[in-house]
């Protein structure tokens, strides 16, 4: 517990209760407790949202390091900046699967770019 809320900077807030607290710190706390078990799959639809950049950078941050740990996250976001540090990124469009795309050896620049290019493609296209 006291790692986990060192690295999202929630270790103040443990002796508080939910109402003393905004929705961004909620929002951190709410990943410590999905992150403290451990899972095999870590579930994760818009967890930045809420946050600043600099809390944001702090929880990819930690996603990073179980992601390497060898724990598998599925992120459902709309912000290009965090799909960018993935591994693997899925574009869906009206419920298929549109493209993909894999990190590799790519930058988190290259990827956010390569992002970027396909939404843009996506957003052009007309059904």
């Amino acid at each position: 517990v006291e790692a986990v809320s060192r690295q999202l900077g929630i270790h103040p807030l443990l002796e508080k209760y939910p109402y003393e607290i905004s929705g961004g710190q909620k929002q951190r706390v709410a990943v410590a407790r999905a992150i403290i078990t451990k899972p095999e799959i870590l579930l994760a639809d818009e967890p930045t949202g809420a946050l600043d950049s600099k809390s944001s950078a702090a929880l990819l941050d930690v996603f990073d390091t179980i992601n390497a740990s060898g724990q598998t996250i599925l992120m459902v976001t709309h912000s290009t900046s965090a799909a960018s540090r993935a591994q693997r990124v899925l574009f869906i469009k009206d419920g298929i699967l549109y493209n993909q795309i894999f990190k590799g050896d790519k930058s988190e620049h290259q990827m956010f770019q390569e992002i970027s290019d396909t939404l843009t493609t996506m957003a052009s296209e007309v059904n």
